[in-house]
């Protein structure tokens, strides 16, 4: 993305957050009064429409043609059961398969539906039938063996355009998430864009769960007429959301005789009475500060849809103002390859690691708290990194694969800026065989071509080239690929003996090699619990002693003149196992030894320092927060974003999502204090990020708002990541309007 680009999106952003002081008089959501302290807006309730639930005569409306509708497909797992977004007859459907499933949010009120109501085309007479997922139609209805059996909750078809009634007994529905499947007894072939066909049951143009009757055809109600957000007569908009720190709500538009009131609750099966919200842009407060809420903005009185031209949630503060003023001469990226955030004592206070100079360097560092690596082993990561894109789109994946290319790498980018590239690197795969190669003006991979792989190694050669090579006197761009942390782990003293006091005469003396660490994934080399102590001992002397190089390189800038000229990344591509969860190694799970990464960037001018970003960032984001930086274009196909804006606070204050996967199989996202994580096989986990480190309780059954925040920001990522560039279209958790207007446009 250009400059100029980059400039209008945060001018738009500027625009949105533009602090204030509220006179108005109101009454609060939740609490009884407004605020009256600077805010800053910081979810636009508007742009975010497609992350809302709308509720129309007393029922939840799903508009199945719609972009937002894949949030209740079960993020098309373990197969997909409908096809989105398809034309038939000029109508936007998603094709129903034999098998459709469905997850949906209820509040308590729309759990008392009795029907549920389906316009849908069908291609034959056949039949449809409802049952809860895993449970039949007959066990919904209280069918015993001895009691004469229950007529399923079933529905005829015919062919053609039609909208059926589904009756439903009382115990099918319940306040909170809802598993349901559709069956159909028949299929057909439709077709879809660019003269190609897709098989399904049925085209559905719209659901309703519950209600007192469905809509008439032609009068399913909008999100957005002329960019206004529209909340149905009697209905509602709801939303799952985290009320920011000092939380409000500000609206403005017209009611045109609706009353429109708000509620925030944290608990599904309640409903709460909310308060009454006025329209003239007051700041109302809400409760649930840094909780996630269900969001309800109903419409209530005798009256037409309420029309709000703005509609956003506000956060303490004034608004902060992106500064982009000095650019960095050189830009130096420090990668610590196999390196987990938690043996740090700023993300873990228990860490016994010893890690002065980061330590040091945090304060005058911005340290982003919550860093994701795109894949949990090294060929997955390094790509991200490289290219700023996602594991789906550069698929340097398989072992045989080859980077594309057709993409620009980091080296590549930075040119433009005139910068003297060169690589030192100590991982196998960052050559010119796997696609890496392109852009460098030096680039020695250890490895293949020797000159030591340790962390001092690739310092000493940083120094002949600052010091000695005439090139060393351009400005540069220095990647130094270090592999201290990496398998083989090697005895590094004075640590060792900190880290694992009394004698010790088993098999890793002074080291645990490659080699050996096959044998034991493999169950070939049995090993003790104090070889299990050793093995950790060996990777945390490491860990500090990478450190301790990573202190020669500050040396090192410093001596030579670029103390200050000189942007600092400091991060890796994945973490490590040591029998957290029964193994060790990487590659194999998607657990937070593994993907949760260390991240700092210093460079005093446009990242404060000893600043703590706690929203989500990953290694997509590395790419464009360099170029950004330095001024110069970003590849279009990158799908990161520049960090600049958030680490100086200009769009912090709401939760942004960490993303990783396992090969494509499985996907994990952290959204605040929660992580999600979907298999390939259909089974979803939540977990409290913050209080179960070791991911020991699923609250996905107990808490189904926490659960449904996070399913509506992965599901829209998972459904449209191709496509996705968070500079254009925001966070899947805090969307950019263009997301809208342009799945809109491709409707």
């Amino acid at each position: 993305m250009r400059q100029g680009l980059r400039l209008g999106i945060v001018a738009g952003l500027l625009l949105l957050n533009t602090s204030y002081t509220d006179a108005a008089a109101g009454a609060a959501a939740t609490t009884g009064g407004t605020t009256g302290s600077p805010r800053r807006a910081v979810f636009d309730l508007v742009a975010n429409r497609l992350l809302s639930h709308v509720e129309t005569r007393g029922g939840l409306l799903l508009h199945a043609g719609s972009a937002g509708f894949v949030r209740y497909t079960h993020f098309a797992r373990p197969t997909p059961t409908w096809k989105q977004r398809v034309s038939v007859d000029g109508v936007m459907t998603a094709l129903a398969q034999s098998s459709a499933r469905l997850h949906i949010p209820l509040t308590p009120s729309l759990a008392q539906g009795k029907s549920v109501w389906i316009r849908l085309k069908s291609q034959a007479t056949q039949r449809v039938r409802l049952e809860r997922e895993g449970k039949s139609a007959a066990a919904m209805q209280g069918a015993t063996a001895s009691a004469s059996p229950t007529p399923p909750i079933e529905a005829s078809i015919k062919p053609g355009w039609q909208t059926i009634e589904l009756k439903v007994p009382p115990d099918l529905l319940h306040a909170g998430e809802n598993a349901l499947v559709l069956t159909f007894g028949g299929a057909g072939t439709w077709p879809t864009s660019g003269g190609a066909t897709a098989r399904g049951a049925a085209a559905v143009q719209w659901i309703q769960v519950g209600g007192s009757e469905p809509p008439t055809e032609g009068a399913v109600p909008k999100l957005l007429d002329k960019g206004m957000l529209l909340i149905p007569k009697n209905g509602a908009l709801h939303y799952f959301v985290q009320v920011p720190k000092g939380g409000a709500l500000r609206v403005r538009g017209r009611g045109n005789g609706c009353v429109l009131r708000a509620t925030t609750e944290r608990e599904a099966n309640r409903g709460g009475s909310g308060k009454d919200i006025p329209l003239d842009g007051s700041a109302v407060a809400l409760s649930g500060a840094d909780e996630v809420r269900r969001l309800s903005l109903s419409a209530t009185g005798s009256c037409g849809q309420v029309e709000l031209t703005e509609a956003a949630l506000l956060a303490e503060g004034p608004a902060a103002a992106l500064r982009l003023v000095e650019k960095p001469r050189n830009v130096v990226i420090w990668l610590s390859d196999d390196t987990r955030a938690d043996k740090y004592k700023l993300w873990n206070k228990s860490s016994r690691v010893e890690t002065p100079v980061l330590d040091k360097f945090s304060t005058e560092a911005t340290r982003f708290a919550v860093a994701y690596s795109q894949g949990n082993e090294s060929r997955v990561s390094h790509a991200s990194l490289f290219t700023g894109l996602y594991p789906a789109q550069h698929k340097f994946i398989n072992d045989k694969a080859v980077l594309s290319s057709e993409f620009s790498l980091i080296t590549e980018a930075v040119k433009p800026a005139g910068l003297y590239t060169i690589g030192h690197i100590a991982n196998g795969y960052i050559t010119k065989r796997w696609g890496f190669g392109d852009g460098w003006d030096l680039l020695k991979n250890h490895i293949h071509e020797g000159g030591g792989l340790k962390g001092e190694d690739l310092v000493a050669a940083a120094k002949t080239f600052l010091t000695k090579n005439p090139a060393g006197k351009k400005p540069f761009f220095l990647y130094l690929g270090t592999i201290d942390a990496h398998v083989s782990w090697r005895a590094h003293e004075p640590w060792l003996s900190k880290y694992d006091v009394g004698a010790y005469s088993g098999p890793f003396v002074k080291g645990c090699m490659d080699p050996q660490l096959d044998r034991i994934v493999g169950g070939q080399l049995q090993i003790t619990a104090r070889d299990r102590q050793r093995v950790i001992a060996l990777y945390d002397s490491d860990v500090s002693y990478n450190d301790q190089q990573f202190g020669a390189l500050l040396d090192l800038l410093k001596q030579t003149g670029h103390q200050n000229d000189t942007m600092i990344v400091f991060t890796s591509d994945h973490g490590e196992e040591f029998w957290d969860h029964g193994r060790i190694g990487h590659g194999q799970s998607l657990r937070q030894e593994l993907i949760h990464v260390p991240l700092w960037i210093y460079y005093p001018p446009l990242f404060p320092g000893g600043r703590v970003v706690e929203e989500g960032a990953e290694l997509v984001d590395i790419l464009p927060t360099i170029t950004e930086a330095l001024g110069v274009p970003t590849p279009k196909e990158v799908q990161g974003e520049s960090l600049i804006a958030v680490a100086q606070g200009v769009t912090s204050g709401y939760p942004r999502p960490a993303i990783a996967s396992q090969y494509e199989l499985s996907h994990t996202m952290r959204l605040g204090r929660y992580k999600l994580l979907v298999s390939g096989g259909g089974q979803v986990k939540l977990f409290d990020g913050h209080h179960d480190l070791a991911e020991a309780k699923d609250l996905a059954a107990t808490d189904p708002v926490a659960l449904r925040f996070v399913t509506d920001a992965m599901s829209m990522w998972l459904a449209y990541q191709g496509q996705w560039k968070k500079s254009r279209w925001g966070v899947a958790s805090n969307h950019l309007p263009a997301l809208g207007a342009d799945l809109a446009a491709a409707e």
